[in-house]
């Protein structure tokens, strides 16, 4: 096994589906200011793209299951729990979580780890996402 880290800065929407669940599509963000490289030692394409499902609950709790895509048939899937509140910005939410990888595809089959989700959702849906990560996956072969 190796280990691979990461570090994301992803932006994107969240399109409510109900008073409770939304579905979040977000990308990495690039250019000048972007946020940070993918580096995951030839895996991917350095294109990252999260897909997931988002529910949040009255409580402050939040759940999640959703596919983080680096490229090239690369990807993960994840599991995740964790908590949302208001913002000491107004108009924002500030959120947490710790996605549980369930598994994984092309060069990352059988990936295990976790990642840290830290971000701030808009009343408008805007949202910024910043993702830490640490993989494990086989020695290629």
């Amino acid at each position: 096994m190796r280990s691979l880290a990461f570090a994301l800065r992803l932006k994107g929407e969240a399109v409510e589906l109900d008073g409770r669940r939304y579905w979040v599509e977000s990308r990495a963000a690039t250019g000048p200011t972007g946020g940070y490289a993918v580096e995951l030692e030839g895996i991917g394409s350095g294109r990252a793209v999260c897909r997931r499902e988002l529910e949040l609950w009255d409580d402050g709790s939040l759940l999640q299951t959703g596919e983080l895509a680096f490229g090239d048939g690369d990807s993960i899937t994840f599991r995740a729990r964790g908590a949302i509140a208001a913002s000491c910005e107004p108009g924002r939410k500030h959120g947490t979580a710790a996605l549980e990888v369930t598994g994984g595809r092309g060069r990352l089959a059988g990936a295990r780890g976790y990642v840290t989700s830290n971000f701030l959702l808009a009343d408008t849906g805007e949202l910024t996402d910043h993702h830490l990560g640490l993989l494990f996956v086989e020695e290629p072969q």
